[in-house]
């Protein structure tokens, strides 16, 4: 059950880091295109939502009861989303 908590708190973490890297990408003007933004917040946050989202994945695998699948839904989620939002920055 710890393993279950500890992967939650971690997904909290990732959402939350996961929106500071977004504002700060569009803060400093980021584009998808290729055109890199100037440095900035997001440099320094830019992997810790991945790490932490494998972390995340990892620890709910060895935790029990339904919990574990939130986690997972929550992982397929986070993935999708940052994408769906590059996509309608294609735009």
């Amino acid at each position: 059950m710890y393993c279950t908590v500890a992967a939650l708190i971690i997904a909290s973490c990732a959402t939350l880091l996961e929106l500071v890297f977004f504002f700060a990408w569009f803060q400093n003007g980021g584009s998808p295109h290729g055109m890199m933004p100037s440095p900035g917040l997001r440099k320094v946050v830019g992997r810790i939502p991945a790490w932490a989202l494998f972390a995340s994945v990892a620890l709910g695998g060895f935790g029990k009861g339904k919990p574990r699948l939130l986690n997972l839904a929550w992982a397929v989620a986070l993935v999708f989303v940052r994408y769906a939002i590059f996509m309608l920055e294609m735009d």
